[in-house]
């Protein structure tokens, strides 16, 4: 049995568009924040930063999905890093929700079905999108796919 690969058209266009839908979501919820003045002066200090690098990481996703999609070879090493800077954002990002749920009032006092419940919301998310990742990085980094691109390009 051979790696799993995914065709690449399927991998540009699946990262576009979910870069495109985070990139888009983010820009509007940062551009109502600061219209409606809820942006606390602490978390201008703390939080912009972080936000504008995800957003930074965002677009690299975008940008690689596209150069996939018009086949440079450029964008293999993107996509990839993309994806393996998606699959720690996830897990961290569940881990924290987890973690902060635990620690809320609310939470103490969650009975182990509401646990199994909490961590399968999590991982209802979490699991297929590492998957999809771990094969994307799998498939961009088969040779074929890089003959393929390197073959596009002349």
């Amino acid at each position: 049995m051979g790696i799993p690969t995914l065709p690449l058209a399927f991998i540009g266009w699946f990262f576009a568009i979910v870069s495109f839908a985070a990139l888009a979501i983010g820009v509007l919820l940062l551009q109502q924040l600061f219209r409606s003045g809820k942006i606390p002066p602490e978390y201008l200090q703390s939080r912009i930063v972080g936000d504008v690098a995800l957003l930074l990481v965002w677009l690299i996703g975008l940008v690689s999905a596209f150069g996939l999609l018009n086949g440079f070879s450029w964008a293999r090493t993107g996509l990839e890093y993309f994806c393996w800077v998606l699959i720690a954002l996830t897990l961290l990002s569940g881990g924290t929700r987890l973690a902060t749920y635990r620690r809320h009032p609310q939470g103490q006092g969650l009975t182990p079905r509401g646990w199994i419940v909490a961590t399968a919301g999590v991982m209802l998310v979490a699991l297929p999108l590492i998957a999809l990742c771990g094969v994307s990085i799998l498939t961009l980094r088969s040779d074929e796919v890089r003959q393929q691109l390197e073959r596009s390009q002349r």
